[in-house]
């Protein structure tokens, strides 16, 4: 398989740096850096559209390009809804149904990186006390979705992770649905 290797310099605007800058929420100097993970995805469209993969609306499209982002982005970059959002131009709750959809069509290709995201998830889990339930912070609810749904498919019955009260991005996982998690995600 030909691997191609492509060198490029992208004039931008004060206003388009300023918007993308706002949009990455980094600082001018480091926008190539943000920008870079999704060269990779935008050529890939170009060569899938070349090649001759038609889409069929803009539904398929926007899929297409989170799954190309998602495959670009370093597996500990994995986006928040509000990120999607605001790469899309959509609400949060579009944002979260585009990434839900996108999941559910494209499993099989997501798969490495969703199983990454869980991973990160459980990692990040602390016990609060000795024998106690789990909490981590995870900002992408459809993550939590997932792992719920690996969780009511195990063979012993398991808590659902839930939100904690008063949080925006704090889950409290019970110690069997953590134990399950380790294995399935080790």
């Amino acid at each position: 398989m030909p691997e191609l290797n492509l060198n490029y310099n992208l004039d931008l605007s004060d206003d388009e740096a300023a918007a993308l800058a706002d949009t990455f929420g980094c600082a001018l100097p480091d926008l190539g850096q943000n920008l870079q993970p999704y060269a990779l995805a935008a050529l890939r469209e170009y060569v899938e559209m070349f090649a001759g993969q038609a889409m069929t609306g803009v539904s398929e499209l926007r899929e297409r390009r989170l799954v190309a982002i998602l495959l670009a982005l370093p597996a500990a970059d994995f986006p928040t809804d509000h990120r999607i959002a605001r790469l899309f131009n959509l609400t949060s709750l579009q944002g979260r149904a585009l990434l839900r959809s996108t999941l559910s069509r494209h499993r099989n290709r997501l798969k490495g990186t969703m199983d990454a995201a869980a991973r990160r998830f459980t990692a990040a889990c602390q016990q609060g006390a000795v024998g106690g339930d789990y909490e981590a912070r995870c900002p992408n609810t459809v993550v939590i979705e997932m792992l719920n749904a690996q969780l009511a498919m195990a063979n012993a019955q398991r808590a659902p992770i839930r939100r904690k009260a008063a949080t925006f991005d704090t889950y409290v996982v019970s110690n069997g649905a953590f134990i399950e998690l380790q294995v399935l995600y080790p």
